[in-house]
């Protein structure tokens, strides 16, 4: 794991191939409530960073008109399946070849990308009056901010790798707010029930777990057992939306 920027760690963003359909099977979708607000911001969309299309495929059942783009070829075969069309890479390397866009999306992807070249990328793209919409869901990780957990995750991981990855952050509003955009956020708290083996499947979906040795990750999934007990687990969560509205 690298000590610069998230983006720049490519172990880390090229992790989620490997297990692509535990991925679709085990991280929640967005909340309806947040897809109907975002799908109501514009009908051309660029889903960036696409994934399996968990985001790109709700937009299009709210009659949007999606392109996605995706750098893991597996997680692209699986949005594919769901009807999604997706063109291959980063979204640095990407060529938008003139399209513009209503509406650019960035689910849970926006930590992936280098934020100033996206951003001037997004000015090119992004039609004036249009929105950027930075969604994340990490509801399940609410568990961790408790004790024993937080203390059995951070042997395995970097204490400031939860801050690196959210896109709220002054920084991150002030790039869009001195590029021409005003930034809103809204929230959708979501509160859940799982059982344990459910909640440690999701777990092991995110990449800073992705990229454990195997060794490492069955005694952290002992770990994570033993730290939050028989269950169920009650989840509980604030999946944000980061709105920008292109003012110029």
């Amino acid at each position: 794991m690298t000590d610069g920027p998230l983006h720049g760690d490519r172990a880390l963003a090229l992790s989620f191939g490997s297990e692509a359909e535990s991925y679709e099977q085990h991280r929640p979708d967005f909340p309806p409530a947040m897809m109907d607000v975002v799908a109501r911001l514009g009908h051309r969309v660029l889903d960036v960073g696409s994934g399996t299309g968990k985001a790109a495929r709700a937009l299009l059942d709210r009659g949007c008109s999606v392109l996605a783009v995706e750098p893991d070829v597996h997680m692209a075969t699986i949005a594919r399946r769901k009807h999604v069309v997706v063109e291959p890479g980063t979204f640095e390397e990407w060529d938008p070849r003139g399209r513009m866009f209503d509406l650019v999306t960035f689910a849970r992807s926006w930590h992936w990308v280098d934020p100033e070249s996206a951003i001037e990328k997004l000015t090119q793209i992004v039609v004036p009056g249009g929105h950027v919409a930075l969604l994340t869901h990490e509801a399940s990780w609410s568990l961790f901010a408790h004790e024993p957990v937080k203390s059995v995750v951070e042997k395995y991981v970097r204490r400031d790798d939860t801050p690196r990855r959210r896109p709220t952050d002054d920084r991150t509003v002030g790039l869009f707010t001195d590029a021409g955009f005003e930034v809103r956020v809204e929230e959708f708290p979501t509160t859940t029930v799982v059982d344990v083996e459910e909640w440690l499947d999701a777990m092991f979906t995110y990449s800073r777990f992705l990229v454990l040795t195997p060794e490492q990750k069955t005694q952290l999934r002992v770990d994570l057992a033993e730290a939050v007990g028989t269950g169920p687990i009650t989840v509980e969560g604030t999946p944000r939306a980061v709105i920008a509205r292109r003012t110029r």
